[in-house]
């Protein structure tokens, strides 16, 4: 845009430069052989000749302002005679007609460009001036510039109101799948909550009377897997309560994080069939600033998806943990052998909505994305992946 805005301006000045020195040619030429002719009524057409070729406004006038020839007004020359304009008094000038309009328009000539004289060659002497306009097609010209800033807005105006209409859309997405996620982060621990309240129901209904007996060590277990679901239960408020503010980051060994979300998934494997082997590498590595909750909501999301993608042969899922000295970076790695994902699929795979699978509203890698860039400062990526064999995310945090 701002080239276009020079190269208009580089066009202004040149037809204005041209149009001066077409003037100042003018009116050597006037003042050499035709305007003393003019004064005569029978070489009045001298005048219509020299500037017939002009193409831009432009009035001759004798040396007290009396218009003698004009080109490009707007007015015929044929209705004032050489002698009405000789006999014009400008003391008293006309309030109508012809030369009335000639006259205002030198007016306006003269405060755009200074008239030029026309003087004798041997002598000097005055003999009247060129009074000129501006080409019109300069006139046009300067007009580009604020032609192309309003296109600039309309396209700017457009351009927002897109983006604003996909925002708003990935808003109501969010928060639509926000809500089933709530549902389904909930579900699992009301769900076992509610089995267990079944199981002490009904070894009370089988006991009859008013007490009801349970031996020590499955009153221990049942009390531990109520103990755990409630613990869960209270991991998901915080989760949800940290993804609505900026939450706090400290100093954290990032291993067991990863191992807690590691095993989580593992004890949900059998109850979701799946022959799966995961296989752990951890190695001791620098603290990183992190909010547990949150970076082991990111993992078991990145862990469910490796074992979506496993889906149905099974098979093996990798979790190191490890330093690059190289990059003075923490990355923790979830790589499994799946179905793999193709370079289209990579490129959409963070969007919002987008999904390959048949029951998913394409928001855990979104909300992982997020959880790991926005909120740790680190970075989440597509090492590798290529379809039939397998992906590699990666999580690298600055140390």
């Amino acid at each position: 845009m701002a080239a276009v805005f020079l190269y208009t301006n580089h066009l202004i000045k040149g037809l204005n430069a041209q149009a001066d020195a077409q003037t100042q040619m003018l009116a050597k030429f006037c003042a050499v052989t035709t305007f003393p002719a003019a004064q005569s009524a029978d070489l009045a057409g001298i005048f219509e000749e020299a500037i017939r070729p002009i193409r831009f406004p432009i009035v001759l006038t004798d040396t007290e302002g009396r218009p003698m020839a004009w080109r490009g007004v707007g007015i015929d020359a044929s209705t004032v005679t050489v002698e009405q304009s000789l006999d014009l008094d400008l003391a008293h000038p006309p309030t109508s007609g012809a030369l009335r309009q000639i006259l205002a328009l030198v007016e306006r000539m003269d405060r755009e460009n200074n008239p030029i004289p026309m003087l004798e060659p041997t002598t000097d002497r005055l003999l009247g001036y060129v009074h000129y306009g501006d080409p019109g097609i300069v006139k046009e010209l300067r007009w580009i510039p604020f032609v192309q800033v309003l296109i600039l807005f309309a396209f700017v105006g457009l351009g927002y109101a897109g983006y604003r209409s996909v925002k708003i859309g990935e808003q109501r997405y969010i928060w639509v799948g926000m809500a089933k996620e709530t549902a389904h982060q909930l579900g699992t621990p009301l769900s076992s909550l509610l089995g267990w309240t079944e199981v002490l129901r009904d070894r009370a209904a089988g006991q009859g009377g008013t007490e009801a007996r349970l031996e020590r060590a499955g009153f221990e277990q049942i009390l531990k897997e109520i103990e755990s679901d409630v613990e869960r239960l209270n991991k998901i408020a915080l989760r949800f309560s940290n993804v609505g503010s900026q939450p706090r980051l400290q100093p954290q060994d990032v291993v067991p994080v990863v191992r807690g979300a590691v095993h989580y998934l593992s004890r949900r494997l059998p109850q979701l069939g799946q022959e799966i082997e995961i296989v752990e590498e951890y190695e001791a590595v620098p603290m990183v600033s992190c909010n547990p909750e949150l970076l082991e909501w990111a993992l078991e999301n990145l862990l469910k998806n490796a074992v979506d993608a496993s889906r149905p042969a099974g098979g093996r899922i990798e979790v190191s943990v490890r330093r690059r000295k190289e990059t003075e970076s923490v990355e923790i790695s979830i790589r499994d052998h799946g179905r793999g994902m193709a370079a289209r699929e990579q490129r959409r795979v963070f969007e919002p909505g987008y999904t390959t699978k048949k029951r998913g509203w394409g928001l855990g890698l979104t909300l992982t994305r997020r959880i790991v860039e926005e909120y740790h400062g680190g970075r989440l990526s597509i090492r590798e992946s290529e379809p039939g064999r397998g992906s590699t995310f990666v999580i690298s945090f600055p140390v």
